[in-house]
């Protein structure tokens, strides 16, 4: 499954150029048409706060983002790439969506590379020989690849 901010409303967004929205469109189309040809679906989801929301503790603030490239929540000090903190709350945004247990954490996973973010928050990193290997079992349930 592949997850995507659903940006149906860009275009009511200030500032927001036709190029823009065509784009983003267009690369949509194109994703979930390659991905219908492998079985996989695409899904989009609300896109509020996923670049001021800490993946990591859920706070959310306007400072968590102060440029473009970064992302440093003033709540727990975690820092990393604004993209992949986006990315991982699209994804955590689409697994919490489904079925929930009794915990509001989602009933399963979600991957990432190179690694795997869990409901819980959880993240393991895979090592490079695991790229290629494409599960959504833990590492520890996966078998040894040199034999």
């Amino acid at each position: 499954m592949i997850a995507f901010e659903n940006l149906t409303h860009i275009r009511d967004r200030t500032g927001a150029s036709w190029g823009h929205r065509w784009a983003f469109r267009t690369l949509y189309e194109q994703v979930e048409y390659k991905a219908e040809t492998e079985g996989i679906s695409v899904k989009q989801v609300g896109s509020a706060h996923t670049s001021k929301r800490c993946a990591e503790c859920g706070f959310t603030a306007d400072e968590n983002r102060s440029t473009r490239t970064n992302f440093r929540c003033v709540k727990c000090e975690l820092e990393t790439n604004a993209d992949y903190n986006v990315a991982k709350n699209i994804g955590m945004r689409y697994v919490r969506r489904g079925q929930q247990s009794s915990r509001r954490t989602g009933d399963t996973q979600l991957a990432l590379k190179p690694g795997t973010v869990t409901p819980s928050g959880g993240f393991t990193a895979y090592p490079d020989r695991f790229e290629a290997e494409l599960t959504d079992k833990p590492l520890s349930q996966r078998a040894n690849p040199s034999g």
